[in-house]
């Protein structure tokens, strides 16, 4: 059973650097096909913590030699260790024109064990018989959603491509989508990704 959440809900923009010329042509952001690549890898420790007087959970990405165990108060909150696992995060930058996703909002990605068939990431990978879905899930600062916010739009749109980018085969298709689909927390069961590579599990 996973549940991830994060106490941090920065976020940055895309990077935008301006205009990166080809020959006599200019390649745009707006207008460039990108061709992503994986930037600011590294790797480290999701560490998951709850609070026992509301019930939310949080986690942190630690990159520590050991993941922190410590409990603590945070205003009304009185946070502890409940598990951790291995994780990487990353950004993408487009090898083409040079934009930057800075994945900040995204704390891990979790492969998607198609364990509720009433869950919105289920339903996410069963859109087309006629093709095999893998189902990553992009999961954010906080599981709970208080805030009312998850991976932003363009975060998802680039994971999304950059996942496909590669693929050749007709019949396969990766989908990610922001953890604010799945229908239960508690119940979800899925893998936190801690390879790099992470194109490797297809």
């Amino acid at each position: 059973m996973i549940d991830i959440v994060h106490p941090l809900d920065s976020r940055e923009p895309d990077g935008e650097k301006g205009q990166k010329k080809f020959g006599t042509a200019t390649m745009t952001k707006a207008t460039c096909h990108h061709k992503w690549k994986m930037t600011n890898l590294r790797g480290g420790y999701l560490v998951i913590e709850g609070c026992f007087h509301c019930r939310q959970r949080i986690s942190q990405f630690s990159q520590e030699p050991v993941p922190p165990i410590d409990a603590y108060r945070e205003e009304a909150h009185f946070w502890s260790h409940l598990a951790d696992y291995q994780a990487s995060k990353f950004d993408l930058t487009c090898e083409k024109c040079s934009k930057e996703v800075r994945l900040r909002d995204v704390m891990a990605m979790m492969l998607c064990m198609r364990c509720d068939p009433e869950c919105g990431v289920y339903k996410a990978g069963s859109r087309e018989e006629d093709r095999k879905f893998w189902v990553y899930v992009a999961l954010c600062a906080n599981t709970s959603h208080a805030s009312g916010t998850c991976v932003s739009e363009a975060g998802i749109r680039a994971l999304n491509e950059y996942f496909n980018q590669d693929l050749r085969d007709p019949g396969k298709k990766i989908v990610v989508v922001p953890c604010d689909r799945r229908r239960s927390v508690d119940s979800c069961q899925g893998v936190v990704l801690a390879d790099v590579g992470l194109t490797e599990l297809y």
